[in-house]
């Protein structure tokens, strides 16, 4: 026969009841949890003070006490012949040296035997009573002995239990009052955080993020409206991240959509129709030609992927002076083909920190658009300005409307879209991805135009003259 036995931990059965009354206090609305901290505050607030105005008053109460019978007791000393033995809660009696009590009266539990008190007031224990006396001399013809005055200190403390009682019964009005005005105060002040936590729900469930939490005028700028503000923008922000991304989709899909439409008709085309070689050929051209259209597209795409989620680039040392030129040499021979004059103006010596790679990328990506839409001439330059690089694109083409320049820098933006189709073949990422690698070297791009007289594109750049050589 075999038996369980159960083995009692008490720290154990302590950690389980705290856990479970931690698990339990964490599970409250926020509003109790503050009202519940602020009433243990103030509840304390209310303990040390009510502690420090009774022991206060305690103590004088019995200096006032001990004040008055050393009082009474010279007075009495004084005019023997007014003796009265009970005297406002006080006992008189004359004794002789030895003791022995001539007139007056002792108060119940007073000993017999105590030391004098001569000059000061003194105190004596008997049982579960504390006394106070004091002992003065008395010289009359008639007679001549010790006068003493006694009485009973809980007579004297009636006055500090009453304080005390009325001080418990003020403290619990006052908490109860001051709880619940703190618990309606606390509840109104968190409105907005109820307000903010009902619209994260909504957007939640409806998915519809062009819910805002409305904001009074007469708001105050406090914690409250910083975390609404806050939140208002987050929600903003999602909201335009949400429409371009399905902007982008869209216009992905409209850009695919050409290309792959002509390779199917080509094909079916082909297939059905082409009767020679010739005509195999010219359907096989215009594949390849959206093919190649395609995967441009894809490349741009990727590219602009991996900069999006790059927080960094791996820079080095860089002569842009040396690239800039290299550059100008390469685009004077294509430009020549189509009648277009490149001049530059670079100075020597030109250092920074950058990634090469994609920095050069990106100024290609001006002067490519430069030759799409110039009319015969584009300028390059690059010069130092205080702590910036400086480079520049200028072209004499059709120019960028006023209205439209700061659109430019968004994905899949086109200005005068039918004739771009025509004329460049463009999807609208060179100038997002000039904007992206310009920004993660920390710098700024910017345009300037006239509609048909020049375009300027401006990079700036932090200079890093200790990369000279």
């Amino acid at each position: 026969m075999s038996s369980k036995q159960k083995t009692n931990d008490p720290h154990r059965d302590l950690d389980t009841i705290s856990g479970a009354a931690t698990d339990l206090f964490n599970r409250l609305p926020l509003t109790f949890k503050i009202m519940s901290w602020y009433t243990i505050f103030l509840l304390i607030i209310l303990m040390v003070a009510s502690a420090w105005i009774y022991t206060y008053t305690h103590e004088s109460d019995n200096k006032e006490v001990r004040e008055r019978l050393q009082q009474q007791a010279m007075i009495m000393a004084t005019d023997i012949r007014k003796f009265k033995p009970y005297q406002d809660n006080t006992f008189f009696f004359v004794s002789t040296q030895d003791e022995y009590i001539i007139k007056g009266a002792l108060p119940d539990g007073f000993p017999n035997q105590t030391v004098l008190s001569l000059g000061q007031v003194g105190e004596i224990q008997a049982g579960e009573d504390t006394f106070y006396y004091y002992d003065t001399p008395v010289n009359e013809p008639n007679y001549r002995g010790i006068l003493r005055a006694a009485t009973k200190v809980k007579t004297a403390s009636k006055k500090t239990e009453n304080l005390l009682y009325s001080l418990l019964l003020g403290n619990v009005i006052f908490l109860l009052i001051s709880s619940l005005g703190g618990y309606l105060f606390i509840k109104k002040g968190l409105k907005p955080i109820r307000t903010l936590t009902r619209t994260a729900k909504f957007i939640g469930k409806n998915n519809d993020l062009s819910r805002r939490i409305d904001i009074p005028a007469r708001t105050a700028r406090d914690e409250i409206y910083e975390l609404t503000v806050t939140f208002n923008r987050m929600i903003s922000g999602l909201e335009d991240s949400s429409n371009r991304e399905k902007q982008f989709s869209s216009d992905v899909s409209h850009e695919l959509r050409t290309p792959i439409s002509v390779i199917q008709a080509e094909s079916e085309y082909a297939l059905k129709y082409a009767r020679s070689e010739d005509d195999l050929r010219e359907g096989l051209t215009h594949i390849q030609e959206q093919a190649k259209f395609m995967s441009s597209l894809v490349s741009q795409l990727l590219d602009v992927a991996r900069l999006e989620k790059a927080h960094d680039l791996n820079v080095a040392p860089l002569d842009v002076s040396q690239m800039l030129t290299n550059m100008v040499h390469d685009y004077t021979r294509l430009s020549s083909e189509r009648h277009i004059t490149i001049t530059s103006r670079i100075e020597p010596g030109l250092h920074i920190t950058a990634h090469e790679v994609s920095l050069r990328r990106a100024i290609a990506n001006l002067v490519d658009n430069a030759m799409k839409f110039t009319k015969s001439k584009i300028d390059i330059s690059a010069r130092r300005v205080g702590d910036e690089l400086v480079i520049e694109v200028t072209d004499n083409g059709i120019g960028i409307e006023k209205e439209n320049i700061e659109h430019i820098w968004n994905r899949m933006y086109q200005t005068e879209q039918s004739r771009n189709k025509k004329s460049n073949h463009g999807i609208g990422l060179g100038l997002y991805f000039v904007n992206k690698v310009i920004t993660l070297h920390h710098g700024t791009v910017s345009a300037t135009s006239t509609p048909n007289v020049f375009t300027t594109f401006t990079i700036r750049l932090p200079y890093s003259e200790a990369e000279e050589e």
